[in-house]
């Protein structure tokens, strides 16, 4: 689960203030996943409040036309929060109680709906329809998922809603060959276009996961801790190593597609086969 981060107003004086900061606090009660920002702490960026606000996703409650909350967020270079203007919400209600159940409401509409867009396809619907560019180079069976991209390091992503999932390709769990230990970043973990993010280490060698996309890590297959094994035998399904939130899905326009990787793919296998000739 995502965690979020609310930035209520901090127009204390102001009714706007008031409900936000009660609106918020009610979340915080409600929910296990929502930590409530400061404007002060953000605005000194400390590290702690930065962590938070970095690996998070963002919402803002305006208490008024300042905007106080979805400035500072901007300024900060997030340009992907969910901003709430509260006179806008609570219109013309009048009680404070009824004012704060009001933006309560929805804001956990907007989460609920977000979660379900969000949610993965289950294992059954989301890998059966797989399709793969075939190619047999000596003791390789090359395997290509279709409508998947691939990073010279031979790892693939996969688009699943607003995320991505990312994993060995075939031909790169071929050349490790047994795979017994794999040791992945942690869930909420930022990391850049071809930062490592963990390693696995095989019979043969130590390779380090290199993410092919920045983004937040939402999921971690944590099958592999006790299953390494299925790196080899379901490259592009169950042995899957991270879902990602991107931070700007175009990066994917880097990478190689099916066609182009196989080509690659080909290559590396004949070098490889030319290795051990020699």
């Amino acid at each position: 689960m995502d965690r979020k981060y609310i930035l209520p107003c901090a127009g204390y004086d102001r009714p706007g203030g008031h409900i936000s900061r009660a609106a918020a606090e009610e979340l915080m009660k409600l929910r296990d996943d929502i930590i409530v920002g400061s404007i002060g702490a953000l605005y000194k960026e400390r590290p702690g409040e930065m962590r938070e606000f970095r690996t998070s996703d963002i919402i803002c409650l305006d208490g008024c036309g300042t905007q106080c909350a979805s400035e500072l967020v901007q300024a900060r270079g997030r340009s992907d929060a969910c901003v709430f203007s509260i006179p806008e919400v609570v219109g013309t209600i009048e009680s404070f109680e009824e004012k704060v159940k009001q933006v309560v409401d929805k804001i956990s509409e907007n989460l609920e709906i977000t979660e379900e867009k969000a949610a993965p396809k289950t294992v059954t619907a989301e890998f059966a329809t797989i399709d793969y560019l075939n190619e047999k180079i000596d003791k390789f069976t090359l395997r290509v998922a279709k409508f998947h991209k691939y990073s010279d390091n031979d790892f693939w992503v996969r688009i699943e809603g607003p995320l991505v999932r990312i994993g060995v390709s075939d031909l790169l769990q071929q050349m490790m060959s047994d795979v017994y230990f794999v040791e992945l970043a942690e869930q909420g973990t930022h990391v850049e276009m071809f930062d490592d993010a963990g390693v696995m280490e095989s019979t043969k060698i130590l390779v380090e996961v290199i993410v092919p996309v920045s983004g937040t890590i939402v999921n971690v297959n944590k099958s592999l801790e006790d299953s390494p094994e299925l790196i080899n035998e379901s490259p592009y399904e169950r042995g899957w190593l991270y879902l990602i939130k991107p931070d700007d899905i175009t990066e994917l326009e880097l990478l190689k597609d099916a066609p182009d990787y196989l080509k690659s793919a080909i290559q590396k296998a004949n070098e490889e086969i030319g290795k051990k000739v020699i």
